[in-house]
């Protein structure tokens, strides 16, 4: 693995799978751009921003196991991530009441770095269980 690749591996394992806030201001650049449904009408910018949003979404969708399928070095300063974080929705969220439910995240994430931190991250994801929870409050967002 390559210096990058480490980054990211820790980056993922750590602050998308255990919410570890800490790790952010090791691995994230402080002003990171992030493409990312959690944020859909704008990128999210700026590290304590990214670290705002992911920790109200962790702490209602807690993961309980994180599966690292791929971490390819994609040259250029870019590594490619994929993953399924398994998470349960434990508490409200948006004004969506906890359902309980395993919500499964399969995640593809482009991420640029620079001197060993993360600067931008494009994040790709097929999370349908989530959506369809969210609806009540994605659904006006998208159709509008």
């Amino acid at each position: 693995m390559s210096k990058n690749t480490d980054v990211v591996q820790r980056f993922a394992t750590e602050f998308l799978g255990h919410a570890n806030l800490a790790v952010a201001d090791e691995t994230v650049d402080a002003a990171v751009v992030v493409h990312t449904g959690l944020s859909p009408a704008d990128p999210i910018r700026g590290r304590e921003a990214y670290k705002q949003i992911l920790a109200g979404f962790a702490d209602a969708f807690p993961v309980e196991r994180m599966d690292i399928h791929e971490i390819l070095d994609a040259g250029q300063d870019r590594v490619l991530l994929r993953f399924t974080a398994h998470a349960i929705h434990t508490k409200d969220y948006y004004g969506v009441a906890a359902t309980g439910r395993a919500v499964p995240m399969h995640e593809t994430h482009l991420i640029r770095l620079r001197d060993g931190q993360i600067v931008e991250n494009y994040v790709g994801a097929v999370n349908l269980a989530f959506e369809m929870i969210m609806a009540p409050v994605i659904a006006p967002m998208v159709l509008a």
